[in-house]
């Protein structure tokens, strides 16, 4: 278990959680953003969505990279993730 716990704290569990976690959190919050903009068409909203793509993933990733340690990483990625998915899985289903 002490294994885990230190591969978990480590760098590497850092910059995974950066990189991947915030990857998959600006996804979510993508299609978040784009079934929620109320202005114009299909077109508008998917282009709406790709403006803020870059934007968040950055922000994600820093926020992520400059965490304490790599489990502070997961959870911070991970609280932005969960709600962001549950929105999303109830928006594409109805």
């Amino acid at each position: 278990m002490a294994w885990f716990k230190k591969v978990a704290n480590g760098n590497g569990s850092r910059i995974c959680a950066a990189m991947l976690g915030s990857l998959l959190a600006t996804i979510t919050l993508t299609i978040g953003i784009t079934m929620l903009w109320p202005f114009g068409d299909t077109t508008e909203k998917v282009f709406a969505g790709g403006v803020f793509f870059f934007v968040i993933w950055a922000a994600l990733f820093y926020w992520a990279i400059l965490s304490a340690s790599g489990s502070r990483a997961w959870l911070k990625v991970l609280g932005v993730f969960l709600p962001m998915l549950l929105i999303d899985v109830y928006l594409l289903r109805f």
